[in-house]
């Protein structure tokens, strides 16, 4: 702190007192920016308009004492000076805040003692003020910090430890810090040292520790050693940070990742077998399944990439059933397949994609009928269920576990089989089906029903009740809409699927 000039305020009644202090500043030349004030009622002006570094006061002044100047003073520093010092004056002083008492004598030595005395009460100062803002830092940081003497035993802790580990500072006081560790019979998962990714994305040790109630929960921590003037070793502060959100967050991405890392090689995978198939149904010259395959490629793509939209209309659902049935007459008449619909001569009215909804159906059916054996039957089965439409496929075709639709739907095995098996027309069909589904804010899905046990009296009619609860059944739900809007507002006939021939399929 050389080479400042320090303001100071002196306050003195005495005349000669003043040109001594006067004298013997400019003698020494001392870098002195200072201001004499003759009563406790000047020095309350100065102090009120003017910033000092420090105060220097006669004890006894006409209006007061040097105990009235401390209290307009505050927190800037005061060294009172007396003629008549004792004892009981010089404690009265410094407890009403005097850093330092000087006595006066007739030689006016005293005064050699001043510049001494003023650079250590300033520094004081600035050491206190200095404290005091570390310590403010300490206890309102939301770390937690504790400082322990050599022993281990803790001697301080901030507001956010005590929040963070459950102990009152009373509570925690004089323990040893070793109450913090976990013990050694902790289980894997709780081991005592981890490590992770730190906030700079580099790696760091983490540690468990325990609260007051015995969880546990991962830290990150910065120990150091605090040293006194003669560089001792004295204490050692603790900085812990609870990082169990952060370690939740990693997991959470570390998992994202991984089913990332799994959605791109299974669309990888997808992609090099819808490429193979292609390439071999085009040698092969069966153009029109090359052409199915390229446009079920195309919309998982387009789904993948978050670019497939919906154009909403409002019709019945039934229509669309007659026209898709009509469609795939010649892959039903071929293996004498007969596709039946329980809601015939029933209204379904539905806000849907048209030509989204005709896929889901077309793609489904294709399942039944390329499983099923020749034969043999398939009954769609439409039910008014509250806000929605439930639709059953009900065929003795794929053997379908409950929901295994979203297992198959996305295994590039299974795909890879359809494709293999001469079954192209539906190896991505299932994909494109659940996703439009969704899409509509819908449900998808499959399951086998077991055969019930029937009377010998009861009807073995196919088309009966009895034989939608048996069989393979693929089903899904889309949103429906009151009847009266297909009569305010008719149906548009002209939809592509009306375009479509069993060529295309």
């Amino acid at each position: 702190m050389k080479n400042i000039k320090y303001k100071v305020l002196l306050v003195e009644d005495n005349e000669i007192e003043r040109h001594a202090f006067e004298r013997f500043v400019k003698n020494n030349e001392i870098s002195y920016d200072y201001v004499i004030a003759k009563s406790v009622s000047e020095a309350q002006r100065e102090l009120a308009c003017k910033k000092f570094d420090i105060v220097i006061s006669d004890h006894d002044l006409g209006d007061g004492t040097a105990i009235d100047v401390l209290h307009f003073a505050k927190d800037i520093p005061v060294v009172v000076v007396t003629g008549a010092g004792d004892e009981e004056t010089a404690i009265r002083t410094w407890k009403a805040g005097a850093y330092d008492y000087l006595v006066k004598d007739l030689d006016q030595n005293y005064l050699r003692a001043i510049p001494i005395t003023v650079e250590n009460a300033i520094k004081h100062k600035f050491v206190e003020d200095k404290l005091q803002l570390l310590s403010g830092a300490v206890r309102s940081t939301e770390d937690s910090v504790y400082i322990t003497n050599m022993c281990g035993e803790i001697i301080f802790v901030n507001k956010a430890f005590c929040k963070t580990y459950g102990y009152s500072e009373e509570e925690i006081m004089g323990k040893n810090s070793s109450i913090l560790w976990i013990g050694k019979n902790q289980s894997e998962n709780t081991r005592s040292v981890f490590q992770t990714r730190s906030v700079s994305g580099g790696w760091e040790v983490g540690f468990y520790h325990k609260r007051k109630d015995d969880s546990i929960f991962p830290i990150s921590l910065s120990r150091s050693t605090i040293k006194d003037a003669n560089k001792r070793d004295v204490a050692i502060v603790g900085v812990a940070r609870d990082i169990s959100e952060r370690l939740l967050i990693e997991d959470e991405l570390r998992s994202t990742s991984m089913k990332l890392q799994k959605r791109i090689q299974t669309q990888n995978e997808i992609a090099i077998t819808a490429a193979e198939a292609i390439q071999r149904l085009l040698a092969e010259g069966k153009i029109n399944k090359a052409s199915k395959v390229i446009c079920d490629f195309l919309d998982v793509s387009k789904i993948n990439a978050g670019a497939a939209e919906l154009n909403c209309t409002n019709f019945d659902f039934t229509d669309l059933v007659s026209s898709v049935k009509d469609l795939l007459s010649s892959f039903t008449s071929g293996k004498n397949i007969e596709i039946k619909c329980s809601a015939a001569g029933r209204q379904c009215a539905v806000n849907a994609d048209y030509d989204k909804m005709a896929q889901v159906l077309i793609n489904l059916l294709l399942v039944g009928i390329r499983f099923s054996p020749q034969n043999n039957n398939i009954d769609i089965v439409i039910n008014n269920t509250g806000s929605e439409i439930a639709v059953e496929i009900h065929s003795a075709g794929c053997d379908f576990e409950n929901n295994k639709i979203y297992k198959n739907a996305n295994n590039s095995e299974w795909i890879k089989q359809q494709f293999d098996s001469g079954r192209e027309d539906i190896a991505l069909g299932l994909r494109v089906a659940r996703e439009f589904i969704e899409m509509h804010g819908g449900r998808i899905g499959a399951e086998r029903r077991r055969p019930v046990k029937q009377e010998s009296n009861q009807r073995q009619d196919f088309a009966s009740q009895e034989r939608a609860d048996t069989g393979n059944v693929l089903f899904f739900t889309i949103p429906k809409i009151n009847s009266m809007f297909l009569q305010a507002e008719g149906v548009e006939e002209q939809k592509n699927l009306l375009k479509m021939t069993p060529a295309n399929i």
